[in-house]
């Protein structure tokens, strides 16, 4: 082939690649779409269920909903040619409101709008709001409420800063139907607190805070463990296996740990408090293990049991009042081995339970791992801590 013959279809296929391209729908009009048809809504929390008589047209791809909330802010809402409904969701009042359909086409044409009025019932948020408790807790507040239509929220929880200004303290998501959540680290001295409320379309509460502005926190210190002891009922396990010890469980040392037997699963440890204390939480550490948590003989699993009284050596479970069921929660929870930034910082930090606030004093506790993140029969707890009041 001739030179003058290559340069010739060089030429020609670049500028092939440089012509501009244009975007055409995928799908040429067929004419514009008709609208929807036999709209029928049914109201709901926060907002309404459309549904509709989709169009015999062959090239009809979706329904779209456009709304406008009174915050101000726009959602579009659309479903394909296999449904006749569409969620309009987001509101934060009981007032009629407007939403524009459109029929769309696979050429992307839009129908002539049909205007709906639908009418929300009380949304989730402002019912969640009437159901806001604040309470004095061990070292701060205790918030709870109740979440009807378990709707996904966040709280933001404030108190004041060393100046007095109102300080951004804790941020929490739950769609939970009812949840207690506490801020700690206050001294017993009357202060603010409060609690912001969000959804997910930027509708707000106020600042709800406890009758009266301000509470008082009960009085919350850590537990002092130089005269603690790991007591050894009948029906207690050995912490004393594969380097593992007993008291280990109570040096605050995070780096040793108790080991219990193979097959000792359910294993029960009993701590003598040396005190009667009333107790506002307890503190499980994990093991390190292989540079990393939520492996191996982790506890996974566990229950609390307590008593004021020195109970009998044979370790008769009828004895002994049930605090909690419990578990510790990898806070990605992403499966398997995989350990997120945040899932090592949690463990690193301790894994909280919290007492009720109605709990008597109690001197003795005594907890029962039932199973392990690695599915072994044997467990390995490195610490526990235990916070409260002593009497």
């Amino acid at each position: 082939m001739k030179k003058s013959t290559v340069l010739l279809l060089i030429l020609s296929f670049l500028l092939h690649a440089c012509t501009k391209k244009v975007n055409e729908p995928i799908s040429k009009s067929l004419g514009k779409p008709q609208p929807v048809t036999d709209i029928a809504v049914q109201n709901l929390p926060g907002g309404a269920v459309i549904s509709y008589k989709i169009p015999n047209q062959e090239d009809i791809l979706s329904v779209k909903a456009v709304y406008k909330l009174p915050n101000g802010r726009t959602f579009e809402s659309s479903s394909s040619y296999y449904e006749n409904k569409l969620n309009i969701m987001g509101f934060n009042d009981i007032e009629m409101h407007e939403v524009t359909l459109f029929t769309v086409n696979r050429a992307q044409e839009l129908s002539d709008p049909v205007i709906v009025k639908i009418q929300p019932l009380e949304s989730g948020l402002n019912k969640l709001i009437k159901t806001m408790n604040i309470i004095s807790d061990f070292g701060g507040a205790q918030y709870s409420w109740k979440n009807e239509y378990q709707a996904p929220l966040t709280f933001e929880f404030f108190t004041p800063d060393s100046l007095g200004r109102m300080q951004l303290v804790k941020v929490i998501t739950s769609k939970a139907d009812s949840a207690t959540q506490s801020i700690r680290g206050y001294d017993p001295v009357p202060r603010r607190f409060s609690v912001v409320v969000k959804d997910n379309y930027g509708n707000r509460s106020d600042s709800l805070m406890p009758a009266g502005g301000k509470i008082t926190p009960l009085y919350e210190e850590k537990l002092g463990k130089s005269r603690m002891t790991v007591m050894k009922l009948a029906n207690d396990q050995n912490f004393t296996n594969w380097e593992g010890k007993d008291n280990y469980i109570i040096d605050d040392d995070h780096n040793t740990f108790g080991h219990s037997a193979a097959n000792s699963l359910p294993a029960a440890f009993t701590v003598d408090l040396s005190l009667m204390a009333k107790i506002s939480r307890i503190v499980i550490f994990q093991r390190k293990f292989s540079d990393t948590y939520y492996n191996w003989g982790n506890p996974q699993q566990f229950d609390v049991y307590g008593r004021a009284d020195r109970p009998s050596q044979n370790g008769d479970w009828n004895e002994w009042t049930k605090i909690m069921s419990s578990e510790i929660v990898k806070p990605s929870a992403s499966p398997g081995g995989t350990v997120t930034d945040e899932d090592f910082r949690v463990a690193e930090n301790g894994h909280e339970f919290v007492f009720g606030l109605d709990q008597p004093a109690m001197r003795y506790i005594r907890i029962v791992i039932r199973s392990t993140w690695g599915g072994t029969t044997f467990t390995h707890p490195a610490d526990v801590d235990f916070y409260g009041q002593p009497k």
